[in-house]
């Protein structure tokens, strides 16, 4: 027994120090963040904002705005200043559900008023922790040893796809938590069906993940479909009706509450554009085959160093070996006469008997695959981007199905299990490792320093945008800058000759700031000609071409 306990505060211990590594990481990197992607400033605006989008205000677009209007937008003064109703509403003017963007309604809250990057990675940092745990909880369940489990939740936790999740302020992070808790709730609920009766704490828990899960992101759906659909297969073919009564209504329970909570739900999946994108998507094959590679290319950089298709061809060229040795050539050592060597013998004819040895893990570690193949195929068709944001919440699971995999590879060969989890903990931790060294954490934005430095000593001139090709919100992109000036100016229409609006109703004698965004293919030459075709500049000097094109400018009566 107090060997046993002894294991237990060794393991416990390990876990610990897994999450205190990871914790460690997601602060560096998060601390080296520098910019934002124009969806995660969305995050700030949809979450804060009362009237959804900047460019949706009445009386926004093409009239000058304080810059403190921004700061005050994006933030909460405090917690008496909380009110749900604004990120409700906003997601029911936007495409996604409402749960994530509570969360960072609440933590904003917290920061009285201030605009930071931790608003969003601290609650991404605490989803990716309880992930891990998670993992572990998961793979504890089926591995044959938790030093199998740790090294699991140890890939993930530290793996550059693991960092890029924590970093990117948007609600992947919880989205890749609820997806684990799913998955460990019905290994839970599998053992209770096993004993004939569904526990209620294991019924109430499937009803809230579900329902949790529908209302973080609608592609949690997808998920339900291939893991709920497994289970469902399975009550189907094992004959326990009642039981798949409950678990149907359980499930169809949770679907319907999201509904009733979030009735807009309805509306984004199947009158929406992006309801009708995924839709239309679906109907078409171009690009499909190209888009799933590239998705693929994306996980493998991410969790694998890009060596994810080598080691599973790795591991079918050993299996096809052992099978051809074992069941096929049936070779024999034995010595060669008095010479110093070894003679193979083989008696080649295929084995009329084989025996598979499928144990219930291997079942249940394949379906898990199932799941997330199932998933990336689904919504790597759907996704109106093969970006790697989507496809966060199976990372834990690719990780789980390939330790499980190698391991059982590496029994073929070594048959001591000990051995084999050493063996395979060096590969798995040095694979994360070296993918340091050649791949990189998403959504740092590390050329916004650069940016910065580039724009120091402006931060007080005014500000015109003019969005050239893209729609006036994607000018969101730059406004966590827009508190440092004093005042805003944001084109609505896509035309140079909004230029010209902007400069007479504002006095700008002492010089502004041009962003020109979205413009295509024009050269510097063809941007300052239709420039000067609007205005009559004194000054047109380019500062920086990151993030978007910043020119200073003078008007030439200013300098007369």
């Amino acid at each position: 027994m107090k060997t046993q306990n002894q294991k237990r505060y060794l393991i416990l211990l390990a876990l610990v120090l897994v999450l205190a590594v990871q914790t460690v990481m997601m602060g560096y990197f998060g601390q080296k963040k520098a910019g934002y992607h124009v969806d995660e400033v969305y995050t700030y605006e949809l979450s804060n904002y009362p009237g959804t989008f900047f460019s949706e205000t009445e009386g926004f677009l093409d009239t000058w705005v304080d810059g403190s209007f921004f700061q005050e937008s994006m933030s909460v003064d405090g917690l008496g200043d909380l009110d749900y109703s604004i990120p409700y509403h906003n997601q029911e003017n936007d495409v996604h559900p409402p749960i994530y963007y509570f969360v960072i309604h609440t933590v904003s809250a917290l920061f009285h008023g201030e605009v930071s990057k931790w608003i969003g990675i601290l609650p991404n940092m605490f989803f990716c922790l309880l992930t891990t745990v998670l993992l572990y909880l998961v793979a504890a369940r089926l591995f044959p040893n938790r030093v199998l489990a740790l090294l699991a939740a140890a890939m993930w936790a530290w793996s550059v796809g693991g960092m890029t999740t924590a970093v990117f302020i948007r609600m992947y992070a919880l989205l890749t938590c609820i997806a684990m808790a799913l998955v460990l709730v019905h290994l839970k609920a599998l053992e209770d069906v096993r004993r004939g009766k569904l526990r209620k704490r294991t019924a109430a828990l499937l009803f809230v993940v579900t329902l949790l899960g529908i209302l973080t992101q609608y592609y949690f759906l997808v998920l339900c479909f291939f893991l709920c659909g497994i289970f469902f297969l399975y009550l189907c073919a094992t004959r326990r009706w009642k039981l798949l009564g409950v678990y149907t209504v359980l499930e169809g329970g949770a679907l319907c509450a999201a509904v009733v909570l979030f009735p807009k739900m309805l509306f984004h999946i199947f009158g929406g554009y992006r309801g009708k994108q995924a839709f239309g998507s679906m109907a078409t094959k171009e690009g499909t085959l190209d888009g799933l590679k590239k998705v693929a290319s994306t996980i493998s950089r991410q969790l694998f160093n890009g060596w994810l298709k080598e080691c599973i061809l790795l591991v079918v060229a050993v299996v096809v070996v052992y099978f051809l040795v074992k069941h096929v050539l049936h070779p024999r050592l034995f010595p060669k006469g008095e010479a110093v060597g070894m003679a193979v013998e083989m008696d080649v004819h295929m084995d009329r008997k084989l025996r598979l040895h499928i144990s219930h893990v291997d079942v249940a570690v394949a379906l898990l695959g199932v799941v997330a193949v199932g998933y990336w195929g689904l919504v790597g068709k759907v996704a109106p981007y093969k970006t790697d944001r989507y496809f966060f919440c199976i990372y834990p699971l690719i990780v789980l199905c390939m330790v499980y995999l190698g391991y059982r590879t590496l029994m073929l060969l070594v048959r001591n299990p000990q051995r084999c989890t050493i063996a395979l903990a060096v590969v798995a931790l040095g694979i994360t490792a070296m993918s340091y060294r050649t791949q990189t954490v998403n959504y740092l934005f590390l050329e916004t320093n650069q940016r910065a430095q580039e724009l120091a000593g402006y931060e007080e001139y005014p500000v015109i945008i003019l969005s050239v090709q893209g729609t006036p919100e994607f000018a969101d992109a730059q406004a966590m800058e827009f508190p440092e000036h004093s005042q805003i100016y944001r084109c609505g229409g896509k035309d140079f000759a909004a230029l010209s609006d902007a400069v007479e109703s504002k006095d700008l004698e002492g010089g502004f700031l041009l962003f020109i965004r979205d413009f295509g293919k024009m050269s510097q030459e063809e941007i300052q000609e239709q420039v000067e075709a609007q205005l009559d500049l004194d000054q047109f000097e380019l500062l920086t071409r990151i993030g978007c094109n910043v020119y200073f400018c003078t008007l030439e009566e200013a300098a007369s």
